[in-house]
């Protein structure tokens, strides 16, 4: 079963797409209602002038997830941020058309990310990822905590 519609784009494209207009994106934000004051939020951005955002309506469409969004008032964005669409549509996208440029790096950093927050050992352990070998980003969250619905 495909998990995208090729009536829409070809793959190959909206490979190309992504790799110029597309964001790969991990969020650490202050949440005082965890534990650690922390959570982790992954989202996979395309961003347009409005004059394309019947385009990113169709990525909608394509992927068959994510939303579109303002994003000031000359910009429109395709926003997908929701985890269980992230792994079983966006991710396994991308890993069967890689991405062409250094983007893939982030894509690669993106998909690890996304594979720990499923892990709840990982979670329980306060995991520390470090990035391009240079940047570690503490991912001190309680993800965990909003599956269970309780703080850990």
């Amino acid at each position: 079963m495909k998990l995208f519609n090729e009536k829409i784009f070809n793959p190959y494209w909206v490979v190309g797409f992504v790799d110029g207009e597309g964001c790969f994106s991990v969020g650490v934000y202050k949440n005082q209602t965890l534990r650690l004051g922390y959570q982790v939020q992954l989202e996979f951005s395309i961003t347009q002038h409005k004059r394309d955002h019947d385009l990113l309506l169709q990525f909608i469409e394509f992927f068959g997830c994510g939303y579109v969004a303002s994003d000031g008032p000359l910009k429109f964005k395709y926003l997908v941020r929701d985890l269980s669409d992230l792994n079983r549509v966006i991710i396994p996208f991308f890993q069967s058309y890689p991405l062409r440029t250094v983007k893939q790096l982030d894509f690669n950093s993106f998909a690890s990310v996304a594979t720990m927050m499923n892990d709840k050992n990982t979670l329980l352990n306060k995991v520390f990822l470090t990035f391009n070998k240079s940047k570690v980003v503490w991912i001190a969250i309680e993800y965990l905590s909003l599956l269970t619905n309780s703080k850990i």
